[in-house]
């Protein structure tokens, strides 16, 4: 067994704050059914500020995301788990044996063979660290268009026409996609700063990005549009549909919550997000299709492994960062997000110190 320490530093959150500490290791915690992951990398979501404002609906079958996205080397894995020290892994958050946050110099994951398997994926990229990207929402946006494929009946994107509105990671990974998938893109956001790191980091041409308030001139253009902000109001469900032209699909896969619904009193889009759904809508004298998508699966990650390998020019995903911190300077600046009082255009990561 490597050594581990006697202590070592995790994050708590309570009552909406986030505290970091030194906590006795828990040697006790050392199972045969147990995976303990050193994380070198841990990304900063949007879901991770949801959860700290209680502004998110926490699935029973899934449990809390807070500290879900990492990269990080197996330094325990008892007899029974499948895995062996040194294993380069990232964390499934949608698969939920008992884990402890992912904000943390070590990560403790229990369950049986079956559920770590799926929970616990490996890295087949042995320098993903020297050039890092976060697997597990590349994973969700993988997921989520095959399952607009499906649920539309779609053979491929190729010649459709697709309007994406935000252009946080989510927007940008999905614009990646949809343009290897054979579609045209345009991305729609509010702020400007979000609109710049796209063009800057060469991930959106000029003609691909454009401010919310454009949304107007391009009226009953797409074919799909996606809603991917960080909450999927009403607002920007109503400038979606404005965008779609009859017969589109409306694709939600920005934060919903128990009792939405689109229009105001038809489908109830959180369940057709989570569940996976797709319902026919009548919208200003149009018909369409409203769908959307929840989490991942293993093969997902698989699938996002071997795009990013064997296409790296159309999924730039290292480009995505646009700050990283060490561990003692994420309580605050988390806070500050949640609160609005600080905001970064791509992906903050953290990095462990001595790690990687």
């Amino acid at each position: 067994m490597s050594a581990l320490p006697s202590t070592y530093e995790t994050t708590t959150l309570l009552d909406g704050v986030v505290s970091l500490g030194a906590h006795a290791f828990p040697q006790d915690a050392l199972g045969d059914d147990t995976v303990v992951i050193k994380p070198d990398y841990i990304g900063i979501c949007r879901a991770d500020a949801k959860e700290i404002l209680g502004s998110r609906d926490v699935m029973e079958d899934r449990g809390p995301l807070f500290g879900h996205e990492l990269v990080g080397i197996v330094t325990f894995s008892g007899a029974r788990t499948g895995f062996r020290e040194g294993d380069l892994v990232t964390l499934n958050p949608n698969i939920t044996p008992a884990r402890t946050t992912g904000f943390a110099e070590y990560i403790f994951v229990h369950g049986t063979k079956e559920e770590l398997d799926q929970a616990v994926v490996r890295v087949p990229e042995p320098d993903i660290r020297d050039d890092i990207w976060m697997p597990e929402p590349f994973a969700c946006i993988v997921h989520a268009l095959g399952k607009l494929l499906e649920l539309a009946d779609l053979p491929s994107l190729r010649g459709k026409r697709v309007g994406i509105i935000g252009a946080g990671c989510a927007g940008l990974m999905f614009a990646m996609y949809a343009r290897h998938l054979g579609a045209s893109v345009a991305v729609f956001n509010r702020g400007a700063s979000r609109r710049a790191f796209a063009r800057e980091q060469g991930i959106l041409a000029e003609d691909e990005i454009f401010p919310l308030t454009a949304a107007g001139d391009h009226h009953d253009e797409f074919d799909i549009v996606i809603a991917a902000p960080t909450i999927a109001t009403t607002e920007i469900l109503e400038v979606a549909a404005g965008m779609a032209n009859d017969g589109a699909v409306l694709f939600v896969y920005g934060g919903t919550r128990k009792g939405d619904t689109f229009p105001a009193g038809g489908a109830d889009v959180d369940t057709i997000r989570r569940q996976e759904r797709i319902e026919s809508v009548e919208y200003a004298g149009k018909r369409l299709h409203v769908s959307g998508a929840y989490g991942c699966f293993k093969e997902d990650y698989e699938d996002g492994f071997r795009l990013h390998a064997e296409h790296p020019d159309e999924f730039p995903l290292e480009r995505l960062t646009s700050g990283r911190i060490g561990l003692g300077d994420f309580p605050q600046l988390v806070m500050n997000v949640a609160a609005g009082k600080e905001d970064y255009p791509g992906k903050v990561l953290i990095k462990i110190a001595g790690h990687g």
